[in-house]
């Protein structure tokens, strides 16, 4: 796999942690939900980039 499809698989992940985190503080709505999912996104993404490059494939 590269590392476009790591950091796709964690970003997918990440939105979905993102928007887990948002119910569990208790919040809801369209703006909580953008705040939490675009963080989420990226968070995962640079994690997705970070396991490609721990792992060591080219």
């Amino acid at each position: 796999m590269s590392r476009d499809n790591y950091r796709t698989i964690g970003a997918i992940l990440g939105l979905a942690v993102g928007i887990g985190v948002m119910f569990l503080f208790g919040m809801s709505g369209i703006v909580a939900g953008a705040g939490f999912g675009a963080g989420g996104c990226v968070i995962g993404g640079i994690a997705g980039e970070q396991i490609f490059d721990r792992r060591g494939q080219r």
